[in-house]
């Protein structure tokens, strides 16, 4: 798919940092959007600042009945889905203990099986054309274990099983499938880690802009990459130190106190970068 001009992507999470810059990257690329979240008005604002008019559904990818009805609105609208951006997702920090089993469920919904609905729905019409690429935006939690946010490390950690089985099972039918593994990204999710007790790891660099992640994700698709670290270095440290799971528990704890003492800088940059 190295030619994206004219292809249908749908991107979900759309109203998001990420998925807000996804839809101008590939608006500039001429790629036929169909935007998609639980955030109508965060559409809006995102489908004004593009140059082509996208076509928006607010959808709530938890419930498979309107997952279906996105997929069959931008059927009947373009008459194909050759991309699938799986970028909605959610955190609740929390230790594990204190954890409501709300929250876990909740969790659990938008971050796996919501990204496992929407690929389903997917794939059928990608099989049809004989063509397509399906990309998720995990996290650096879906390599290693982020303390504070243990049910959004397994949720990640799942996606990366389920992508890369995908990306065997699929090859057969010309349908490429890539998981974006970024760092700390500056977008109001942070914000929220910072100002909500979140994982002192995601503290230890400074933030990406979401604009990068969004040129990951467009070059994962025209290179056809299984997976894409971001940045890479982190990604080949985090691979190499998960080979021994014994270091993990010992070095853990240095981390988070590193990752402490930077959270408060980092929560007042974000308040005045990313007013809500």
């Amino acid at each position: 798919m190295r030619n994206l001009n004219g292809r249908t992507a749908i991107v979900t999470g759309a109203a998001g940092g990420i998925g807000g810059e996804v839809a101008r990257l590939f608006d500039r690329h001429g790629i036929k959007l169909v935007l998609t979240d639980i955030n109508a008005d965060g559409l809006a604002r995102i489908a004004s600042r593009l140059v082509r008019e996208p076509l928006c559904v607010p959808c709530d990818i938890t419930r498979p009945e309107d997952v279906h009805g996105l997929v069959d609105a931008a059927l009947k609208r373009h008459g194909s889905v050759d991309i699938l951006v799986n970028n909605a997702g959610i955190i609740v920090p929390s230790l594990f203990e204190d954890c409501a089993h709300t929250d876990i469920e909740r969790q659990v919904r938008v971050n796996l099986l919501g990204a496992i609905t929407c690929t389903r729905e997917v794939i059928p019409a990608m099989k049809k054309a004989g063509a397509g690429h399906i990309v998720t935006v995990s996290s650096m939690a879906g390599l290693v274990p982020e303390t504070y946010s243990s049910i959004y490390t397994a949720t990640k950690f799942a996606l990366r099983g389920f992508n890369l089985t995908l990306a065997i099972e699929l090859k057969k039918h010309r349908i490429g499938v890539s998981t974006i593994f970024p760092d700390s990204v500056a977008t109001l999710m942070l914000r929220h880690e910072a100002e909500h007790g979140g994982s002192p790891l995601t503290f230890l660099s400074p933030p990406m802009s979401p604009a990068l992640v969004a040129e990951e994700i467009l070059g994962a698709i025209v290179k056809n990459k299984v997976e894409v670290y971001v940045p890479a270095s982190t990604g080949m440290v985090s691979k190499a130190v998960m080979c021994w799971p014994w270091a993990v528990t010992r070095i853990w704890p240095l981390l988070e106190y590193l990752g402490r003492r930077k959270q408060p800088a980092l929560a007042s940059q974000l308040r005045r970068s990313l007013p809500e």
